[in-house]
């Protein structure tokens, strides 16, 4: 009987390697290999996201990825294997990393005991057996230890069958998960034709994908089938759920390139293989929507952070200033508007020692005060504002004055005058990059009587945020009418509004 381990090795190099059968039991129902020797991590993820992402973007992973990277190819590791095993779930899976002659098993060892950079995981243990360095829990290196060589011929031909890719994922359900599988999700669903799941969990052998990087990047999928029959019944439930994936997708407009990358996708049947070939576009394309998706959201979220922050900056100066709120600006004996309210709220904001800088009975671009618009507290900063601003000391977070609002001016408002509501009245505003002032500038969005959303040119799809006077920060819809936005603009108008309206 051919040794696996010798199989396995002969797909990556021609030299004799050590014996890796034992990491490889009956219920080990996935395998990633990665081969190390050909993959360059920064040239690999910008040729699979391709122009999704701008090189900042794929800084943060790409330093993660070859943090763990280069310290193995240092150590002498050729290739890694990831063994998913459901004896392991949930947690961590084994890794498995042969040792080729000259490697450093104890420096390797060491790499997965601190875990990957940052902290986020750490492997328990750490040990070489049988000249392969096994990294999981205590339990899996004991089990890994006792395990006894058996041949996996199916293992072999998925890694070889998508391709010659440095990444190679391939998936070998065992007995026990196909068992788990169907007795949790007994039918497909309606959308996919609603026939029983052991057309897939019985019609399928194992399914593999692959990555190449060069010449062309492309990723191929490939499942074995029971027979022919199986092949068609696989394909079709494929074919299907790419359709229902396009669709629901192209139900946000941010993901149309992710739709249409779906829809372009032709899996084809042959025999008792099921294939399916993407392109560079089309990887890419399957890349860049989540990656834009996560992208906003992060700066929604961090934007959202920011206003939440000025709220309870807001709060604490009411607590300390008799339930009143800072004035719009600050004034002078002769009445002439001096500094923000954005300066009277930073002792609130933990920036005391800023706020000692300034000349409180000086204006805002005096020449003691004006060089101190350079050191805007990032808090001031919506990340999804032009970075120009920031750097010029711009801030496009602004609270809308004018009669009736939270901030007419120098006067100051009480809290308890505000009687429509702290939920419904609108305190702060991202107004947008056209609105942009100066942080310390007495100058903010001006409220007329015929005030529009559409004066309102946020960051975010949909709409912009909006902080309210009971510090809750939500999205304010970009189609709001403009009734609506003027009852939430005033604080002691005496409309009734209802939360769905905007």
């Amino acid at each position: 009987m051919l040794s696996i381990a010798v199989t396995l090795l002969s797909l990556v190099a021609p030299t004799q390697g050590p014996d890796v059968v034992p990491m490889l039991g009956e219920e080990v129902a996935a395998v990633l290999r990665v081969d190390l020797s050909r993959l360059d991590v920064p040239t690999a993820l910008r040729r699979v996201v391709g122009p999704a992402a701008a090189e900042a973007d794929l800084a943060p992973l790409s330093s993660m990825v070859a943090g763990l990277v280069d310290p193995l190819k240092k150590a002498g590791a050729r290739e890694v294997y990831v063994l998913v095993d459901p004896a392991d779930m949930p947690g961590l899976p084994v890794i498995a990393v042969p040792l080729p002659a000259g490697a450093d098993g104890a420096a390797i060892a060491a790499i997965f005991r601190a875990g990957l950079p940052g902290g986020n995981a750490k492997w328990p243990a750490a040990a070489t057996i049988r000249g392969v360095v096994v990294a999981g829990t205590e339990a899996a290196l004991a089990r890994v230890r006792d395990a006894k060589p058996a041949d996996r011929p199916a293992l072999a031909a998925a890694l070889s069958a998508a391709g010659d890719g440095p990444i190679r994922l391939a998936l070998i359900p065992g007995e026990t998960l196909r068992r788990a599988v169907e007795e949790s999700v007994p039918s497909l669903p309606a959308s996919l034709g609603g026939g029983p799941i052991g057309a897939l969990t019985r019609g399928m052998n194992w399914a593999a994908v692959s990555l190449s990087i060069e010449p062309k990047p492309t990723l191929r999928a490939v499942v074995s089938t029971r027979d022919e029959a199986a092949s068609r019944a696989i394909l079709e439930v494929v074919a299907e759920g790419l359709k229902v994936a396009a669709a629901a997708i192209k139900q946000d407009p941010a993901a149309a390139s992710l739709a249409d990358a779906l829809g372009r996708m032709k899996p084809v049947a042959k025999g008792d293989r099921v294939t399916l070939d993407a392109d560079l576009s089309a990887a890419a394309a399957l890349v860049a929507a989540p990656i834009g998706q996560a992208r906003e959201a992060s700066r929604r979220i961090q934007c959202m952070n920011n206003m939440k922050q000025i709220g309870l900056a807001m709060h604490n100066y009411l607590s300390a200033d008799r339930d009143t709120f800072p004035p719009a600006y600050s004034v002078d004996k002769a009445g002439k508007p001096l500094l923000s309210w954005r300066v009277l709220v930073l002792p609130y904001l933990g920036q005391q020692e800023l706020y000692a800088q300034f000349r409180l009975d000086e204006p805002w671009d005096s020449d003691h005060n004006k060089p101190l618009i350079a050191r805007m507290p990032r808090t001031y900063d919506c990340p999804d504002a032009a970075r120009p601003l920031a750097a010029a000391g711009k801030t496009t977070y602004l609270v809308p004055r004018g009669p009736g609002t939270l901030f007419p001016g120098a006067e100051r408002v009480k809290i308890g005058d505000v009687t429509d509501g702290t939920s419904n009245t609108i305190m702060v505003v991202d107004a947008g990059d056209a609105s942009a002032v100066e942080w310390t500038k007495p100058s903010d969005w001006e409220v007329g009587p015929d005030a529009e959303a559409k004066a309102l040119q946020g960051h975010h799809p949909g709409g912009t945020n909006v902080s309210f006077a009971d510090g809750g920060v939500r999205l304010l819809k970009a189609d709001i009418k403009p009734s609506v936005l003027r009852a939430i603009l005033s604080c002691r108008g005496g409309e009734v509004v209802s939360a769905n309206a905007y």
